[in-house]
């Protein structure tokens, strides 16, 4: 499995198709028309890449390589969704910055931008929305934070996409914004026991689901 077979994917109406593509935290999210490529670093520029936007949810380097962001950007001639500060050192016509509280319209999917409660320069979460009604939430690297709560009843998401490597993070997030699943990525065997065990107790309702690099996994699971 590659990004041309990520891409060329067809997602069918009334779902969603995520992908961890690296060691870092850069996942692909696909909906039936939109595809959306957050914090890109360690890609080839060789392979086969397509989007409509290219995410960056902060700076630091493991989310966040500039040269590679333009040339992304150049190839696939994406919008490029960021932070203020990112977004100063991008430049360009198709680079958006956003700050909490904004929105952005692509296709059949609406990004809303909230805040991330993590060191660096204004960095953003993000609610991913689809026309058929599935939500997707992606905090990035954000702690845990009481006002969590607040997106369960303003956004009551489907997903949570966590790719943090803090299971208490995990596991507290989840109860602050009660998704029907959370999807983790798959590193190794004794991290998925200890992953599944944790969740399983702290949130025995929420259904988790651990992928490896470049396993696509679609929400619902089922028709």
């Amino acid at each position: 499995m590659g990004f041309k077979e990520i891409f060329d994917l067809e997602v069918s109406s009334g779902k969603i198709a995520l992908v961890w593509f690296n060691s870092y935290s850069g996942i692909i999210i696909k909906t039936p028309t939109t595809t959306l490529i957050f914090d890109p670093v360690k890609i080839k520029l060789e392979e086969y890449i397509q989007a409509d936007a290219i995410v960056v949810t902060h700076e630091h380097s493991d989310h966040f390589d500039p040269e590679l962001v333009r040339e992304l950007q150049k190839k696939a001639n994406a919008t490029v969704l960021t932070t203020p500060f990112v977004a100063q050192r991008l430049g360009g016509e198709q680079t958006k910055a956003l700050k909490v509280g904004d929105s952005f319209g692509l296709k059949d999917t609406e990004l809303y931008a909230e805040r991330c409660d993590h060191p660096a320069n204004q960095p953003l979460s993000f609610i991913i929305s689809t026309k058929s009604g599935i939500t997707i939430y992606h905090p990035s690297d954000s702690d845990p934070f009481p006002e969590m709560a607040e997106l369960e009843k303003k956004y009551k998401p489907d997903v949570l996409a966590y790719l943090g490597v803090s299971l208490g993070n995990a596991a507290q997030i989840t109860k602050l914004v009660k998704p029907q699943a959370v999807i983790s990525c798959y590193t190794d065997g004794e991290s998925q026991r200890k992953f599944i065990e944790v969740m399983k107790k702290e949130v025995p309702r929420t259904q988790t689901k651990l992928i490896k690099r470049f396993e696509i996994y679609q929400y619902p699971e089922t028709d």
